[in-house]
């Protein structure tokens, strides 16, 4: 394996910048992930060891194309992974997909392929070890199959998967399979998805279109068929939508990208079209759109492939960055980055960025996705080039400002684990203006696999006044006065998990200390100690020893630590906390008093 340096020259330049107003992107020249060469189709940001850190997945097309990509992410330092099932292989790989389908804390994966080959379905077995699971339909529902997404349907907890195919024997149609909660999945095969046959379908969305806390279905098409919407009426039973903007205006659409732009509360939708302009409709809510024509963002013709909706200056307000591939005469292979003008002058419009290598860098480019890679709170970028072996893919560091921001990783219990279409919401004052930001948490769809971590920018924000956390499963958490510039994990019954390093001052021993206040109610601390850096596990357990919280689950540096747990979701009791670091285990005893 070979560790991927990013040099001390890019890391100076960052500092150079992160603490000016002016915003730029540093394009990364050095290391595998950049020189690999490769048809590279689709780009995933997934913390499959469960780390801290966030890992990269890179699937290959060639019809007799080289294995696929992936990198593991340690503190900004990428090593690629060899010596697993992930790329042990080199089918022709289009759209892929990270969740987890079977609960167990960890992140599995969805790759599919073009050319009539066999689709994949890998389990995390646990820290990055990964199973092909046989025997599934997934495998053996063989098709030209473009794109995947997982989201949990019938709202049981299990996400379910979806898969777009644009080519088959016979009539062919895209796929909807029923996770059975056994490890394994059926395909559903009637109903209103199942009716739609010889559709040239290139994306996927999972997305709560009208606020009803189900996931409905978003389907792009090309070769100017009608886009496609199914209204999930509840416990997964669907119903074509009919006779609205967005599925009657035709296209040739590559990508599909759901973001609320305008801050009003539900979710927009951004099309990436081939060979002509892009699509933009706002949506007004109950299913009704309204066109955007008038804007920069819908008003160039290009060979548009992957869009993503991403907060890149943290301002406030959702940026858009769409990748060209192909080149024509109408398409100079750039990519196109717009900028988001509302939080500024109070107009959703946007602003072509002309300057800079991320916009003027020529290329064949398909999928990309952004994540904050190196864990600085701004949003970087990952771009896969797809022409031949011959062109490197594309990596660019947000190099920052002064602008505030909050990462947030929700964790489902009577949702799925992965918390797939789960809404957050913020309020925070903005420029003197009180603001409501809403994100929701995507199923990785299509070839652009934003992260299952949420990213907000705030701009100025000082503090932010309340966190509404809105899960599938109908519960509701909120939270006030959360303090700005960090990253929180939300548990859906123990609320919010924030883990403070005390000290990176080495420890002699490895030592778990009694909670305090003990007894508690609702909150106590726990701290503990490590002599070195280990993966550590921190469970909560009631007293039947059922698993009722994780407070941490990843990769720790030595040095001392305390968190607090927040039981008030639970009953009063006994409950036991077990500390497990490496070979290393302590459990001691707390009791809840309400």
């Amino acid at each position: 394996m070979t560790k991927i340096l990013i040099t001390f020259i890019v890391f100076s330049q960052m500092l150079i910048f992160h603490f000016s107003n002016s915003q730029t992107f540093t394009k990364i020249t050095s290391g595998e992930f950049v020189n690999d060469g490769g048809a590279s189709r689709s780009v995933n940001f997934i913390d499959y060891d469960n780390d801290g850190d966030l890992d990269l997945y890179v699937t290959n097309g060639k019809r007799f194309g080289q294995r696929n990509f992936l990198y593991n992410n340690t503190g900004g330092v990428f090593t690629r992974v060899f010596n697993t099932a992930l790329v042990n292989d080199s089918l022709p790989y289009d759209g892929s997909s990270w969740a987890d389908y079977d609960n167990d804390g960890d992140a599995d994966l969805c790759a599919v392929t073009w050319y009539d080959s066999t689709n994949m379905l890998y389990q995390n077995n646990g820290s990055g070890n990964f199973v092909l699971v046989t025997g599934s339909p997934i495998l053996i529902n063989r098709g030209f199959s473009e794109t995947c997404s997982w989201g949990d349907y019938d709202n049981d907890g299990l996400v379910d998967l979806f898969i777009t195919n644009s080519e088959g024997i016979g009539p062919w149609r895209n796929r909807l399979y029923k996770n059975t909660g056994n490890g394994n999945f059926a395909s559903v095969d009637s109903g209103a998805v199942n009716l739609d046959v010889n559709r040239l379908s290139r994306g996927v969305n999972w997305v709560d279109i009208d606020g009803d806390r189900d996931l409905d279905i978003f389907v792009c098409n090309e070769n100017n068929q009608n886009n496609i919407i199914y209204n999930n009426n509840g416990a997964g039973y669907f119903t074509k939508v009919l006779n609205i903007t967005p599925v009657t205006t035709g296209g040739n659409t590559w990508s599909s990208s759901w973001g609320d732009y305008d801050n009003d509360g539900d979710l927009d939708l951004f099309c990436a079209n081939w060979n002509q302009k892009n699509f933009l409709f706002k949506n007004d809510g109950n299913f009704n759109f309204t066109q955007i024509t008038n804007d920069t963002i819908v008003n160039e013709v290009g060979n548009f492939a992957c869009s993503g909706w991403g907060d890149y200056d943290n301002d406030g307000d959702l940026d858009m960055f769409v990748t060209q591939a192909y080149k024509t005469p109408n398409s100079p292979l750039k990519n196109n980055l717009y900028k988001n003008q509302l939080i500024e002058t109070g107009n959703p419009t946007f602003e072509k960025i002309t300057s800079g290598d991320i916009v003027n860098d020529m290329g064949y480019s398909y999928g990309f996705a952004w994540a904050d890679w190196d864990g600085d709170g701004d949003l970087d970028i990952f771009i896969a080039k797809t022409y031949n072996e011959n062109e490197n893919n594309a990596a660019y560091l947000n190099n920052g400002n002064n602008n505030k921001w909050l990462e947030v990783k929700c964790v489902g219990r009577t949702a799925d684990r992965s918390a797939i279409g789960t809404k957050v919401k913020i309020k925070a004052v903005i420029n003197n203006n009180p603001v409501w930001i809403m994100r929701e948490v995507d199923g990785q769809s299509g070839y652009c696999g934003q992260t299952l971590d949420l990213h907000f920018g705030l701009g100025n924000a000082p503090v932010i006044d309340t966190l509404k956390v809105e899960w599938l499963s109908g519960n509701t958490s909120v939270f006030t006065n959360i303090p700005v510039n960090q990253k929180l994990t939300i548990d859906e019954n123990g609320g919010i998990i924030g883990i403070n390093n005390i000290n990176n001052d080495v420890p002699e021993r490895f030592t778990l200390n009694q909670n305090y206040p003990n007894p508690f109610n609702p909150k106590t601390i726990i701290n503990y100690q490590l002599p070195m850096s280990n993966y550590v596990k921190l469970t909560i357990y009631d007293v039947m020893g059922k698993e009722v919280n994780v407070l941490v689950n990843e990769k720790q540096n030595a040095g001392k630590y305390e968190i607090e747990w927040d039981a008030s979701n639970y009953p009063s009791g006994i409950y036991f906390y077990k500390l497990k670091a490496g070979q290393n285990n302590e459990t001691r005893k707390m009791m809840l008093i309400k």
